[in-house]
């Protein structure tokens, strides 16, 4: 069967709800669950190298060895395993950055410098995160759209968090702790997305000195509006 570039579905199975029989010692879900972890890692590499747009199934299906009616056994289209592959980036990136604050002193540069740290070695590790997480999450549609504001507004409460809870005293300045966070990350992705695109030519720490330079700014002023060295809140 011809696998259609617009991303048509197939005709269901012929024998649709049968639950399989075991397979090596493999229950057919588990199968399953594989088949669908082989296709996310096979479209991570195809939109790394393609972008999301130019992608088809059949290009998916071939960097992962499967028929295209394994595809659908997981997936609607190419939206929903988009979704699936930044879903799988961001929840890795998170469990990454949590790790990170949870070893570090508590010290709001210190802590700064870790979540950076980490999402830029996360990036440079594998540069396909970026094209997938930064670039082609903005241009899929309506729906990617909306999971990538909460996958945002989630890094952005990680971020806010810490900012609160070092600076209390932030709603006395004026400044919304929320609307900082978003800044922030704002600012980090953007400095990000265009370390990839000059395929990370900048030296990793050059670009984490000037990234965190804006954090740095962030908590110097709160300081100075406290009029003391702020003590963490216990």
């Amino acid at each position: 069967m011809t696998v259609s570039r617009t991303r048509v579905n197939p005709d269901a199975p012929s024998t649709p709800g049968t639950l399989g029989r075991r397979y090596g010692g493999v229950d057919p879900e588990e199968r399953q669950r594989q088949r669908k972890a082989r296709l996310i890692e096979a479209a991570l590499a195809v939109f790394g190298a393609n972008g999301y747009h130019p992608s088809t199934v059949r290009d998916v299906c071939k960097e992962a060895q499967l028929t295209s009616r394994y595809f659908y056994e997981s997936f609607d289209g190419m939206e929903g395993l988009f979704k699936a592959v930044y879903a799988t980036i961001s929840r890795e990136l998170m469990q990454q950055t949590i790790i990170a604050l949870a070893q570090c002193p508590p010290d709001p540069e210190k802590l700064a410098e870790a979540s950076l740290r980490t999402f830029l070695e996360f990036i440079q590790q594998d540069p396909r995160r970026a094209r997938v997480a930064l670039i082609d999450a903005l241009n899929v549609g309506e729906g990617m759209n909306a999971l990538a504001n909460k996958a945002s507004q989630d890094y952005a409460q990680l971020v806010g968090t810490f900012v609160h809870q070092f600076f209390p005293n932030m709603a006395e300045l004026g400044l919304n702790s929320t609307i900082v966070a978003d800044a922030l990350v704002g600012a980090s992705n953007r400095i990000a997305t265009q370390w990839v695109a000059e395929k990370c030519k900048t030296p990793l720490n050059e670009v984490l000195h000037n990234n965190l330079a804006v954090f740095k700014a962030c908590i110097e002023y709160a300081r100075r509006g406290a009029g003391k060295q702020v003590v963490p809140a216990a």
